[in-house]
């Protein structure tokens, strides 16, 4: 009886470490990060900017959902560069940045097709209206080897064609 008694307080306690130390979390020990290793794409210097469907090497996006982004966290000073220097020029940069926040341009869109006809590109988007799919295209034109939007009507509001 006295041999159970002690077997028992011996294999509680065995139970007892055994289940302490596996609450504890082992530690874990980080690395230094790595690149991982893989083809990498090489941009040619002389296109640079000039292709709006890849306007951003690093983040991939097009030049329409670039100025939507930046349309929709309210950044118009970073949405006028991006415009075409006839209409730069043909108004002050104050009535522009004005006119940029006034556009009707918040809505998710998605670049659907795109020809281009040598300086200038027709982006062809899917943009999600109002639970509508709509097509509307975009006229970009390439200026001193960066891509450029040219509105349509832009004292009107009207960015697409």
């Amino acid at each position: 009886m006295v041999i159970r008694i002690q077997f028992l307080e011996v294999f509680m306690a065995l139970i007892i470490l055994l289940s302490c130390q596996t609450q504890q979390k082992p530690s874990i020990q980080k690395k230094p990060a790595t690149i991982a290793s893989g083809a990498v794409c090489q941009i040619e210097p002389s296109k640079g900017m000039a292709n709006p469907i890849m306007l951003s090497a690093a983040g991939g996006s097009d030049i329409g959902r670039l100025f939507n982004a930046y349309y929709r966290t309210g950044q118009q000073t970073k949405m006028y560069p991006l415009l075409d220097s006839r209409t730069k020029k043909s108004m002050s940069k104050e009535k522009v940045l004005q006119l940029l926040s006034k556009l009707d341009f918040g809505y998710d869109m998605k670049l659907s097709g795109a020809n281009n006809e040598g300086p200038n590109y027709t982006l062809t988007y899917t943009c999600q209206i109002a639970q509508t799919k709509v097509v509307k295209q975009l006229k970009v034109i390439v200026e001193n080897d960066t891509a450029r939007i040219v509105p349509s009507d832009f004292s009107q509001g009207k960015l697409f064609q």
